[in-house]
C-alpha cells in the first residue's frame, strides 16, 4: 500500500508541475503563446521519458532502483507527453484558424509536427496490454521505429540551434544512443565463446542453459540474444541460476515460439547466443528471519532463484521459507523438477503448490491447514481469493493417474492442492508466526498482475491490522 500511495503522490506532483509550467506567467488569451508553451512542456516530457527508459540508468547505482521499477513512471511521462503534444497541435491550429493563417501548415517545418504527434499516438496505442502481450515483437519494432521518427521530426520542426529545441533533441538522442551502445557492447562481449542448449518442456515451456557463467544476483534478469532465431531482437527473462546460467521460459508467440520449434526439431542442438545483463535491484532476502515467496506460472524462476540461494547460503538469518507456487496444469511442475527436489530436502522450506486446472489430483493430501496451502497461476488465470474447500481437497487417484503422468514430481512435494488458495490466509498465518517471534518478514512475489494484486492486498491488510513490519517486493513475469 505504501509503494502505491507514494507512486500516486509522485504522479500528482508531476502533473501539478506540468500544469504550472504550462499555464503560469503567460497570457492565456493569446493562443499562439499557449500553444508554444505546451510545445516546450512536451519537449521536456520527451527528455524525461527517454531518461526513464534507459536500461543502464544512472539512477540504478545512485538510488538502488533498477530500470524496470521506473517503467510506470516512464509510461506516465509518455502519456503526458502525448497529451501535451496533442494540445500543442490543436491550440496552434485553432489560433491559425482564427487569423486565417492555416496555409502555413504546408511549410515543411510545420507539417512535420503533426507527423511527430501521430507517431506518439501510435506508440501510446501500442502500449495496450493485449497488444504488448500478444504481439511483443511488433510492439517493440513500432516503439523503436516511431521513437526514431519522433526525434527526427521534432528536430526538423524547430531546426535552428537558437531555439534550443534542436540542442535538446540531439542531447536526448545521444543519451538514448549511448545506452544502446553500452547494451550492444555487453552483447558483443558475452557473445564470444557463448552458446546455449534448449530443452522443450511439457505444457509449452523451455529450459535454456548457457555454457558461460553470469555474475548476477539471485532473482535478477538478463536479455537473451540468439542470432539464429532472431538477429534483431533480445528478450528479457529471469535467471533461474547463474552457475550455470539457466532460464525457464514460457512459450508464447514470436521469439519464444521459434526457439521452442528449434528445440523440438533439433534436440540438444547448440546455438550461439549472448546476454545483456544482469539487471535488477533485488532486496537482500538473507537478512530476514521469515521469507514468503509467491509465484505464478513461469514467474517461479524468480522465487526458485531466491529460495535456492537462501538454502545454500551460510551467513543468513532465515529461519523459515514459505514457498507458494500456483500453476494451471500439473505438467508444469516438470519445469522445475530438480529445483523442487532441492527445496523439498530442506526442513526450513514449507513447499506449497496449488494446481488450478483441475479439481482432483493423484496423491494429494487433504489437509486444510492454512500454512499448507499454496497458489500458482498462469498469466491467463484469474485470482479469486477463496479458502480451501473440502470438495476441492478430495483426492481421486484414478482420475489423477489417468490425466497427469507426473507422479515422480508429486512425491517430492509436501502437498499438491487443487484449486485456488486463500493468499490472504497464507500471508496472515506467516505474519502471525513472525509477529510472535518478532522476526523480520519479507514477501517476494512474481507472476501475473492478478496474483501480484492479490498478494499486495494481503500484505496491506496485515499492515493495516497492526501486523508485523513486512517488506514487500514484486516482479512481473
Amino acid at each position: 500500500m505504501g509503494l502505491r500511495t507514494d507512486r500516486s503522490l509522485l504522479y500528482i506532483i508531476y502533473w501539478a508541475i506540468n500544469l504550472i509550467l504550462a499555464l503560469t506567467r503567460i497570457d492565456l488569451t493569446k493562443l499562439i503563446d499557449v500553444s508554444k508553451r505546451f510545445g516546450w512542456v512536451s519537449v521536456a516530457n520527451l527528455v524525461l521519458l527517454v531518461f526513464l527508459a534507459l536500461k543502464n540508468t544512472p539512477l540504478a547505482p545512485l538510488t538502488a532502483i533498477s530500470y524496470e521499477k521506473l517503467r510506470p513512471l516512464h509510461k506516465v511521462a509518455g502519456y503526458t507527453c502525448i497529451f501535451t503534444s496533442v494540445l500543442h497541435g490543436v491550440v496552434y491550429v485553432s489560433a491559425w484558424s482564427e487569423i486565417g493563417n492555416l496555409a502555413e501548415m504546408k511549410e515543411r517545418e510545420i507539417f512535420v509536427g503533426p507527423i511527430a504527434g501521430c507517431a506518439m499516438i501510435i506508440i501510446g496505442l501500442s502500449t495496450i496490454k493485449y497488444f504488448m502481450r500478444g504481439y511483443y515483437e511488433l510492439f517493440y519494432m513500432l516503439h523503436i521505429t516511431m521513437f526514431i521518427l519522433i526525434m527526427i521530426t521534432v528536430g526538423m520542426h524547430r531546426p535552428k540551434f537558437s531555439t534550443s529545441v534542436l540542442i535538446i533533441v540531439i542531447f536526448t538522442a545521444s543519451v538514448w544512443a549511448l545506452d544502446r551502445i553500452i547494451r550492444g557492447a555487453k552483447l558483443l562481449w558475452n557473445f564470444f565463446g557463448n552458446s546455449l542448449t534448449v530443452t522443450a518442456l511439457p505444457n509449452n515451456a523451455l529450459r535454456v542453459k548457457l555454457n558461460r557463467r553470469m555474475h548476477s544476483t539471485p532473482g535478477s534478469h538478463a536479455f537473451l540474444w540468439v542470432p539464429a532465431i532472431s538477429w534483431a531482437e533480445s528478450h528479457p527473462f529471469t535467471l533461474l541460476s547463474s552457475d550455470p546460467s539457466e532460464f525457464v521460459i514460457r512459450v508464447y508467440d514470436g521469439f519464444t515460439r521459434d526457439l521452442y520449434k528449434a528445440a523440438q526439431e533439433f534436440p540438444g542442438r547448440s546455438l550461439r547466443c549472448s546476454v545483456d545483463g544482469a539487471y535488477g535491484q533485488i532486496p537482500n532476502f538473507k537478512v530476514f528471519e521469515k521469507v514468503v515467496l509467491v509465484a505464478g506460472g513461469s514467474g517461479a524462476s524468480f522465487t526458485f532463484a531466491i529460495a535456492l540461494a537462501l538454502i545454500e547460503a551460510s551467513n543468513k538469518a532465515v529461519k523459515s521459507i514459505d514457498f507458494i507456487w500456483v500453476v494451471r496444469h500439473q505438467e508444469s511442475l516438470e519445469w522445475y523438477a530438480q529445483e523442487l527436489k532441492q527445496l523439498q530436502s530442506h526442513p526450513e522450506v514449507n513447499l506449497i503448490i496449488h494446481v488450478t486446472g483441475q479439481a482432483d489430483l493423484s496423491g494429494t493430501s487433504s489437509s486444510t491447514s492454512p500454512s499448507s496451502s499454496s497458489e500458482k497461476v498462469s498469466e491467463k488465470d484469474d485470482i479469486i481469493p477463496t479458502g480451501p474447500s473440502p470438495a476441492l481437497l478430495t483426492s481421486d487417484p484414478e482420475k489423477g493417474a489417468g490425466q497427469h503422468p507426473t507422479g515422480n514430481i508429486s512425491s517430492s512435494v509436501n502437498e499438491i492442492l487443487p484449486g485456488r488458495p486463500d493468499i490472504g490466509n497464507l500471508i496472515a498465518t506467516a505474519a502471525a508466526e513472525s509477529g510472535r517471534s518478532d522476526d523480520h518478514m519479507i514477501v517476494g512475489a512474481c507472476g501475473p498482475s492478478q496474483l501480484l494484486g492479490t498478494t499486495r492486498k494481503a500484505v496491506n491488510n496485515e499492515l493495516l491490522n497492526d501486523g508485523p513490519s513486512i517488506t514487500f517486493y514484486t516482479e512481473v513475469s
